[in-house]
């Protein structure tokens, strides 16, 4: 390397990480994993903001970001979200446990459901799809911390990122999931 390309990339390096233009391993780091549609998805879910009432309550809430700088929101996204119901069932003829959740103008998101059962070995999970102009469209599973059945299913292979916490405030479990599209 020239003397002189060395001592402009050495100077513009604290200019471009402040700037929060991103090194390659950051990019990598802030992708959301793909997981398996599963045998269930239904295309034309309706557009709503509470999915299912009929079991204990959840809340998700989180923003989706451009996953080339990691930082910059993705706005009027589409979320495409489905799960089984109470008793460990999909619903193939209709749209319970179904919807369509949009991104704001920020990026953020937030929808309500139930906290969906575990069944057979399967963990608790919530299935979602991600389309936005522009982007590929990412499928996936979020799946829950202290799940015993995690460990018994392929989702053992999951990023920590898409196991997440959850907290009780007024009898409605909150969890936290930004998106990496």
């Amino acid at each position: 390397m020239e003397r002189k390309s060395f001592l402009a990339s050495v100077l513009l390096l604290p200019f471009t990480r402040f700037f929060g233009r991103p090194h390659s391993d950051a990019v990598k780091a802030c992708k959301t994993q793909r997981d398996a549609e599963g045998p269930f998805y239904k295309s034309g879910a309706p557009s709503k903001s509470v999915i299912e009432t009929d079991g204990e309550a959840i809340t998700i809430s989180g923003t989706v970001f451009n996953s080339s700088d990691c930082s910059m929101p993705v706005p009027h996204a589409t979320i495409d979200i489905w799960h089984c119901n109470t008793h460990g069932v999909y619903d193939n003829d209709g749209y319970r446990c179904r919807g369509l959740v949009k991104t704001d103008s920020r990026g953020e998101y937030t929808f309500k459901t139930i906290f969906p059962p575990s069944y057979g070995s399967r963990p608790r999970h919530i299935h979602f799809k991600v389309r936005a102009t522009g982007f590929q469209e990412l499928t996936s599973q979020i799946y829950f911390k202290g799940d015993p059945h995690i460990q018994n299913d392929f989702a053992r292979n999951a990023e920590t990122s898409r196991v997440i916490s959850l907290v009780k405030e007024e009898n409605i479990l909150h969890g936290v999931f930004d998106i990496y599209i």
